[in-house]
C-alpha cells in the first residue's frame, strides 16, 4: 500500500495535465519566403517571387511576413492587385486588423477605400 501511496501525487499530476494540450504555436514563420524573394537581383522576377511570399504568408495567417514583404514590391500596381488579395485572406483568417493594416499600403485610392469599407462591414456584423 505504501509504494502505492508514494506513486499517487505522480498519478494525479499525469491525469491532471492530460487534457492540458501544447498551446497553440500560431501561424508558420513565413520570413524565409519573403526574404529569399528579396535576393533575387531582377526586379521583376524579384516583385513576382514577393508577391507568390506575401500571398502564401496571408494564406498562412503570418501577417507580418505579408507586410514586410509588400511594401517592397516596385510595381504599384502587382502591390495593390497583392495587398487586396492578401487583406482578404487575413481577414477571412480572423485577422481584421492586420488586414487593414495591410489595406493601408493600396496607393490606389479608390480602392483602399472600398476594400475598408468591406473589411469594416464585415468586422460589424
Amino acid at each position: 500500500m505504501r509504494p502505492v501511496l508514494k506513486l499517487a501525487p505522480l498519478i494525479l499530476t499525469l491525469a491532471l495535465s492530460g487534457g492540458c494540450g501544447p498551446a497553440d504555436p500560431g501561424p508558420p514563420n513565413m520570413m524565409p519566403e519573403i526574404l529569399g524573394a528579396l535576393k533575387i537581383s531582377d526586379g521583376k522576377a524579384r516583385d513576382a517571387a514577393l508577391a507568390k511570399a506575401c500571398r502564401d504568408s496571408a494564406d498562412q495567417g503570418s501577417a507580418p511576413a505579408v507586410l514586410m514583404g509588400l511594401a517592397r514590391i516596385a510595381d504599384a500596381l502587382l502591390r495593390d492587385e497583392v495587398a487586396a488579395d492578401c487583406a482578404v485572406s487575413l481577414d477571412d483568417a480572423g485577422q481584421t486588423e492586420a488586414a487593414v493594416d495591410v489595406v493601408k499600403l493600396i496607393s490606389s485610392e479608390t480602392k483602399r477605400d472600398a476594400l475598408l469599407a468591406r473589411l469594416t462591414e464585415n468586422s460589424g456584423s
